[in-house]
Order: structure tokens, then C-alpha cells, then sequence
């Protein structure tokens, strides 16, 4: 696996107003924050710039990118649902205005890959510190996984039946174990190996070769559509492992008194939570917090008002009880 080293800070100032001001700071070498692991908004209504510094003592140059903008309710970042590739990071803000008081909600979710589930042996592999390499097993496991996934997203548009799908499934697992008790799996995997910049490509040849026995009880073009639809869950897993080593602040400022939050810490005013890949790898990391402010204006008022009516009740019953 490729082990990089970016550091992304999350700054998060809730106004009395219900908006809200973000701000993103990642650092690192400039491949890695390029990439498509973690994209920073940067377009409208975002605010961004990209500076560069040299490292103390080094030759090195350090990349660092710099987006803010104020938003309200809720941002997605990502729109496109059918697109299982990005890390999934939502965010919403709420204000609640009751007659004595407002609230204030802060929620951030960072989806889970999900890692466990599709490819348990990357799971394995990411979570040993030590490995810096991708094995081909692993990339056998990937290939899996994309093949059913890209052949359950044609079912609408290219039907196959179940038996189909199953014979090619276990075709295509019979040919990796095959090449693996005979010592070759390396080399039918070879053709991904050679100038890829990314963990995973897709290895067209192989796939070409091992739809052919199936060619006549499939759909026409059904090959190079279901590459195709494979793409993205290729992505899916190189974005997953280039999150590898990448770190993670959040700094969350909300008005008035908090009354609920998960934060790791708090100082002064600032909520923070420090995160990396792994409390994302499997399942959703979810920030939260909670504030209120009273309005003791509305609060004052509330009882002038009550103890009048009080008052002029009991001056009523008076007079009554007086005049009888």
C-alpha cells in the first residue's frame, strides 16, 4: 500500500444566526493531497488557495491547501449517491428557536468504507502497520468484489440470471486459485502491474479472456459494459487505501453552553476530535455536539408577566371577597 502522510484540519465557527463558517487546512506532499482520497471543496461558494514551503532541513517541499466559506443548513460535498468511490463526509447544522431559548445542532459523518465487508483481506492488510505492499491476493479479492458489483449495477439494463452470474463468478475465482496453486497468479495479474500510478487497475485483458466462454448467453457488448461499471468500485478501493496514514482534526465552536457532544476534548469554547482512517475503515465516525442559549430577556418578561396576572388575580379575589 502506498503510505501517505497528510494532515487535514476541519474548523467549524457556528454563528448565533444558524450559519456557519468552514474551513479546511491539509498539508502534505503535493501527491498526496492531489489526490482523490479526500478532495477539498474548492469551487463556489468556497474560498481557496494553495501555498507551498519548503521542509526545515530539507530539500522537500510541503503543499498545503486552504478552503473556507460560510454555509447554513446542510452540505453534502458529494452529490452523486450512485457513486460509491468518495468518502462521504455530510455535514449539518440546525438552530432551534424556542421562547426561552435556542439550540444549536452540529453533526458531521464520515461514512464507513465498509472494508470489512467487501475485502477482508485489504482489512487485514491496512490494519497491519508494518506492510507496505500490496499483495496480489489482495488484488485478486478486489477484482472480485468489483466483478459482482459491476454485474448487479447492469441487472436493469442487462439482465442476467442468477445461475449465469453465478457460473461466472466462480469461473472467474476458479482461474485466480488455479494460477495461485500453480505459482502464476502473479504473472495473469502482470498486466497491472507494469506503470500503474494508483494500487488497483482494472485488468482488462483478463477479464476480456474469461467472458469469452460466456459470450453467446450474454447481452451484446455486456464485456465492456460491465468494465465499465467496474471503474468505479476500482476507484472505490484505491480511495480507500490512499487514506492510509492520513489524519484528522475537527475543531467545532458552537454559541452559548454545551449540553451534549462526543468530542475528545475540550478547550476553552473549541471541541476537538482527532481521527484517522481506521475509525472510518469499517463502520461511520460521527461527530457530534449540542449547545444552548437562553434568552433571559423573554425569561424576565415571561415572569413580569406572570406575576402581574398573579397580582391582578389576587386583587381581584380581594375585592370580591371585600364587596360580599
Amino acid at each position: 500500500m502506498s503510505i501517505q502522510c497528510v494532515e487535514t484540519l476541519i474548523t467549524v465557527r457556528v454563528f448565533p444566526d444558524g450559519k456557519y463558517h468552514m474551513k479546511f487546512r491539509t498539508e502534505g506532499d503535493k501527491e498526496d493531497i492531489f489526490n482523490q482520497d479526500f478532495p477539498i471543496p474548492m469551487s463556489s461558494p468556497w474560498t481557496a488557495e494553495i501555498i507551498e514551503k519548503g521542509k526545515e532541513d530539507s530539500d522537500e517541499t510541503v503543499h498545503i491547501i486552504i478552503s473556507e466559506a460560510v454555509l447554513s443548513g446542510n452540505t453534502l460535498f458529494h452529490t452523486n449517491i450512485n457513486d460509491p468511490a468518495p468518502l462521504r463526509h455530510p455535514i449539518i447544522v440546525q438552530e432551534k428557536n424556542r421562547l426561552f431559548s435556542t439550540e444549536y445542532f452540529l453533526r458531521q459523518v464520515f461514512k464507513g468504507r465498509q472494508v470489512h465487508q467487501k475485502y477482508p483481506l485489504m482489512a487485514i492488510e491496512m490494519q497491519d502497520t508494518g506492510n507496505d505492499s500490496t499483495g496480489t491476493i489482495v488484488e485478486t479479492e478486489i477484482i472480485m468484489y468489483c466483478l459482482k458489483a459491476g454485474i448487479e449495477d447492469l441487472q436493469k439494463a442487462m439482465p442476467v440470471s442468477d445461475l449465469l452470474k453465478a457460473r461466472i463468478l466462480n469461473h472467474f475465482q476458479g482461474v485466480f486459485f488455479k494460477a495461485e496453486e500453480e505459482g502464476k497468479l502473479f504473472g495473469i495479474m502482470d498486466d497491472n502491474q507494469n506503470g500503474k500510478d494508483v494500487p488497483f487497475v482494472l485488468p482488462k485483458q483478463l477479464i476480456e479472456t474469461n467472458f469469452r466462454p460466456f459470450l453467446s448467453d450474454l447481452p451484446q457488448n455486456f464485456t465492456e459494459a460491465c468494465m465499465n461499471a467496474m471503474n468505479p468500485y476500482i476507484e472505490e478501493a484505491n480511495i480507500t487505501v490512499n487514506l492510509h496514514d492520513d489524519t484528522f482534526k475537527f475543531s467545532g465552536t458552537l454559541p452559548g453552553a454545551i449540553t451534549h457532544t462526543n468530542a475528545d476534548s475540550i478547550s476553552n469554547d473549541t471541541l476537538w476530535w482527532t481521527f484517522n482512517y481506521e475509525h472510518f475503515l469499517n463502520d461511520d465516525y460521527v461527530i457530534e455536539a449540542a449547545s444552548i442559549v437562553y434568552h433571559p430577556n423573554n425569561i424576565q418578561k415571561a415572569i413580569i408577566t406572570g406575576a402581574l396576572i398573579l397580582l391582578i388575580g389576587l386583587i381581584l379575589i380581594f375585592k370580591k371577597r371585600h364587596t360580599s
